[in-house]
C-alpha cells in the first residue's frame, strides 16, 4: 500500500506561495484567496502526477510529484472515465 506523504505537500504548497502567493490552480488560474480574501487564504488541493494506486512498488514522493490545482480541475483531473493529465485538461478548457 501507498501512502501520501503530507511533509512533501506542506513543502510543496509552501514552495509555491513563494513564487505565487495567490496559489493559482496550474491547470485554470483560479485563485481561492482571490476569488474569496482572506477565507481562501492558502487554499489549494495537492494532485500526484503519478497516481499512487498505479505504482507497483515503493516510490519516495517529490515535490516535482506534486501539482496544486483547484478543487474544480482536481475533481475533472479524477473524473471516473480515467485520469486526465493537466495539458489534457487545460486543452479542454481552452476548446470548451
Amino acid at each position: 500500500m501507498h501512502e501520501r506523504n503530507k511533509a512533501v505537500v506542506s513543502i510543496a504548497k509552501a514552495l509555491a506561495f513563494m513564487r505565487d502567493p495567490l496559489l493559482r490552480c496550474q491547470v485554470c488560474g483560479f485563485s481561492f484567496a482571490e476569488k474569496y480574501g482572506s477565507r481562501g487564504g492558502k487554499f489549494i488541493e495537492a494532485h500526484h502526477l503519478i497516481p499512487l494506486a498505479r505504482l507497483q512498488r515503493a516510490r519516495e514522493t517529490k515535490i516535482a510529484d506534486i501539482a496544486l490545482v483547484c478543487a474544480n480541475c482536481h475533481r475533472m483531473l479524477h473524473n471516473g472515465n480515467g485520469s486526465l493529465t493537466l495539458e489534457q485538461l487545460r486543452a479542454l478548457l481552452t476548446t470548451s
